[in-house]
């Protein structure tokens, strides 16, 4: 009888250490998921206006103008890669961002608020995959943020 105890004993201590680490990972994961909100929680932040829980065609170009002239620091009406660099990121990946955009959107290296706006319209309109005027948080992608979280989840 005692060799059982002894064994069930030996047994618990074994399995004791993975059922902390358990414990701690799934800890460790809602705390990472508070602090990266799903893209579209991050889109709600700054654009929804209204409190409606949803973004208006309206807010989105609200929320491009006002992105525009954030990065438009000298006020000129136009923008320029170095500039659309300095408030995405430093490094190499802001400037390739910027590069990338200016080249998408630009003519002359340059991009106008007019272009500007127009290229908002249009990440609206393939954000709004039903074409309600609305984007809900069923239309807006994961990230790469969250499918690594779920591959992570996965895997465990």
């Amino acid at each position: 009888m005692s060799r059982i105890r002894s064994f069930t004993l030996l047994a618990a201590l074994a399995v004791a250490p993975f059922a902390a680490f358990a414990q701690s990972s799934d800890t460790n994961a809602a705390t990472t998921t508070a602090a990266h909100p799903s893209p579209f929680a991050h889109m709600l932040k700054k654009m929804d206006s209204d409190g409606d829980g949803k973004i208006s065609s309206a807010e989105f170009q609200a929320a491009a103008a006002a992105r525009f002239a954030a990065i438009d620091t000298q006020g000129a009406g136009k923008i320029t890669a170095a500039q659309i660099a300095a408030t995405h990121g430093a490094g190499e990946r802001g400037e390739k961002f910027a590069d990338r955009e200016v080249a998408k959107i630009g003519s002359d290296g340059t991009i106008t608020k007019d272009q500007y706006l127009a290229a908002a319209q249009a990440r609206f309109a393939k954000l709004d995959k039903n074409g309600d005027g609305y984007i809900s948080a069923d239309e807006v992608p994961a990230g790469r943020w969250a499918q690594h979280k779920a591959a992570n989840t996965n895997a465990q």
